[in-house]
């Protein structure tokens, strides 16, 4: 049997649990999100309508831009981590 490592265990369970409540609060918030906009009062509605519209003017050479910063950052963490260990 190999080594056990408790801490390694501890942390693996920590990070999934964070992971899975962070999706399920975030796939909420959409959800509730979705309802307010269309069923909420005229002003809701309107600034539903506005984010809408400000999503998709978004320019997409920007998003890839900024999605790409995004990538490289967590290349080098997972980089740096790796290197750590």
């Amino acid at each position: 049997m190999e080594h056990f490592d408790l801490f390694a265990f501890y942390r693996f369970v920590l990070a999934a649990l964070v992971c899975i409540y962070g999706t399920v609060r975030l796939v909420m918030f959409v959800w509730w999100w979705q309802g307010f906009g269309r069923d909420g009062p005229v002003g809701s509605a309107m600034l539903y309508r506005y984010l809408i519209v400000l999503l998709l003017r978004a320019r997409f050479r920007r998003f890839v831009y900024e999605f790409a910063v995004i990538g490289g950052l967590v290349a080098a963490l997972v980089l740096l981590l790796r290197l750590h260990y």
